[in-house]
């Protein structure tokens, strides 16, 4: 072995590359080399580190399933050095290389004598929870950057409609984005010019700023190129301004979406903002199931999987009230539909019921109450039809006590915080987590401050966590499962109410005590450790704990859905692989201190 190339290999590898010359000459005298041929297994159930220097390796599970490829400078065997405990996975070389392999007592006694470069192999065990490698990317979970160039083709709304169908013609394009001092102001298309010019006899000297469509619908760049979809089809929009940051970007249209991925079963939502009938809208629910096991096999993240499901709820809610409204004529006052629990933190399954309520900007009385009442049980009994459940709750805008006026909410929820009863601390645990679906954004945005103005309570806080402590992980002291029935002679874990709801209930109760608008669980923990409320550390091991959880649910629920059940929570962990069992219990881990560092921050007087 050439000492002096693995010497400069390690002084370019992270973490090895801290070590002076002479540390790492010494370090490279214990590595073996060893030559890989494509095809072969390598043999990793030995206490070792292994380093790829050149080459592919695909590491797969006992379950056959791929779990990442290594490349040059990617480590494997630190997992069984760190715990002791083996996985049954399988190495092959895809591509001939070389790997150098170090023995267990040296690396040890590195992690001894150099403390960043054990804190390293520590994080780079713990980083990730859930998996091996970030998943790859889908035509499920593309981005609009992906399909979009950072091409601004803009103009001034001060310009004349001539100039502005000059530049179109240049540029070869069918739509301007209309500036002033790099602010947006407004799109102006090739259909503005034909049906606002051309056909009312305008000249050609007209100011764009006097026929453009102003204050348009923006989407973000890094947004998911469905929403850019529901955004489109719920507002029959062709044309949609990218923006980064709140600056203009480029501009998507409907073609570039078609022409992207015409096969994209996350079509369905704007076939459902198509519909003129609610039997038009139960058959596109039909094709739900569907869409959910190709988001399976296209091994689509569970949190991304939950959004698009969620979506698609949410379109089918704005189709029902645009339809609800046809019937029954405008509405007599502004309103905002709201939804709670999972639809509103965009994680929903496909085993989701309804909960939902109305935001009204008059009082529920008269005409008033008679409109709304007939547009909920339309909107309600028209989810359940198309196969989101009635809630067993009562939870839905259908129940006459959840359809009230702003201040008529202000003062259920001033009542639950000032007053907070084991009751009212149930409900705080449902109607705090809160979205606006359709209607008006501005009167849901001030009942929503209204109640974050108020939730900084050390009573009612306190109260909160005790009810987040007040069931825990499955896990014994011993680190066993500890399994429970679910009423039909079967046995198991339940991952939402014994894992994924724990770390909501935590989250909820930092986020309502520092004011986080979020809703969403994984976007609370990002702003929580942006906000320096939660450590970094802390947070993205509560992450990686909610994301294994809603994977292994998620993995459950699709395999339910392919044997003809229905979708339940409750999982065997016989089932797991070794490696799956080990993230479960970590995960489980997770939450006991978690749940821990909650009691000593909000229930100090107990």
């Amino acid at each position: 072995m050439e000492v002096a190339e693995v010497t400069n290999f390690l002084k370019q590898t992270i973490p090895f590359e801290q070590l002076g010359l002479a540390q790492l000459a010494g370090l490279a005298a214990h590595f073996n080399v060893y030559y890989c041929q494509a095809g072969e297994h390598l043999e990793i159930n030995q206490e070792r580190l292994l380093i790829v220097r050149t080459g592919i390796f695909a590491l797969f599970s006992d379950q056959q399933q791929l779990l990442t490829k290594l490349e040059e400078g990617d480590f494997y065997g630190y997992q069984l050095l760190l715990t002791g405990l083996a996985d049954n996975d399988r190495l092959i070389c895809e591509e001939d290389g070389l790997v150098y392999w170090l023995p267990s007592d040296v690396f040890h006694q590195l992690r001894y004598q150099y403390k960043n470069i054990d804190i390293f192999f520590q994080r780079l065990f713990g980083r990730r929870l859930h998996q091996y490698k970030e998943q790859q990317s889908s035509r499920f979970t593309l981005k609009v950057a992906d399909i979009v160039q950072a091409r601004k083709v803009a103009i001034s709304g001060e310009q004349d409609v001539q100039q502005a169908a000059r530049l179109m013609s240049e540029k070869r394009v069918s739509s301007l984005l209309v500036e002033d001092d790099n602010r947006l102001i407004g799109i102006l298309t090739d259909r503005d010019l034909r049906s606002r010019v051309l056909a009312a006899g305008l000249p050609t000297t007209t100011a764009i700023k006097e026929v453009m469509t102003p204050k348009p619908y923006t989407i973000e760049k890094h947004a998911y190129l469905f929403e850019a979809v529901q955004l489109m089809s719920r507002f029959n929009v062709h044309h949609l301004p990218v923006v980064d940051q709140g600056l203009s970007f480029s501009m998507i249209t409907a073609t570039d979406i078609i022409r992207s991925q015409q096969d994209h079963p996350v079509y369905l939502i704007g076939e459902i903002h198509r519909q003129s009938s609610l039997d038009g809208l139960e058959h596109c629910s039909l094709q739900i199931s569907n869409l959910a096991q190709i988001l399976g096999k296209q091994q689509v993240p569970a949190y991304e999987a939950g959004h698009i499901i969620t979506t698609i709820t949410d379109a089918f809610t704005q189709r029902l009230i645009k339809l609800a409204q046809q019937e029954l004529g405008p509405a007599p006052c502004v309103f905002s539909w709201l939804s709670f629990g999972s639809q509103a933190r965009m994680d929903q399954s496909i085993n989701a019921d309804q909960d939902n309520a109305l935001l009204l900007e008059k009082e529920p009385v008269g005409d008033v109450a008679n409109y709304f009442s007939q547009l909920a049980d339309f909107v309600c009994q028209g989810l359940a039809r198309c196969g989101i459940k009635l809630c067993p709750g009562n939870i839905m805008a259908s129940n006459p006590e959840l359809r009230m006026s702003l201040k008529g909410w202000s003062g259920k929820f001033s009542k639950w915080i000032a007053a907070p009863t084991p009751d009212a601390i149930l409900k705080a645990t449902i109607f705090f987590d809160m979205r606006v679906v359709e209607g008006s954004r501005g009167l849901f945005n001030a009942l929503q401050q209204d109640i974050l103005a108020r939730t900084n309570n050390s009573l009612f806080l306190m109260h909160m966590a005790q009810t987040a402590l007040q069931r825990t992980a499955p896990l014994s002291f011993l680190r066993n499962f500890i399994l429970e029935h679910d009423g039909k002679q079967k046995k198991g874990l339940d991952l939402k109410k014994r894992g994924i709801s724990l770390i909501t209930d935590i989250v909820r109760v930092y986020a309502l005590a520092n004011g986080v608008l979020e809703v969403n669980t994984r976007s609370r923990l990002q702003q929580l450790a942006t906000d320096g409320v939660l450590d970094s550390k802390d947070t993205q091991n509560l992450c990686d704990a909610f994301d294994v959880l809603a994977q292994l649910r998620w993995d459950k629920h699709l395999h339910d859905l392919d044997q003809g059940h229905d979708a339940s929570n409750l999982l065997d962990p016989a089932v797991l692989s070794g490696l799956q069992r080990h993230q479960l219990k970590d995960s489980f881990a997770v939450i006991n201190a978690a749940q821990s560092s909650l009691k000593h921050r909000f229930c100090k007087e107990v």
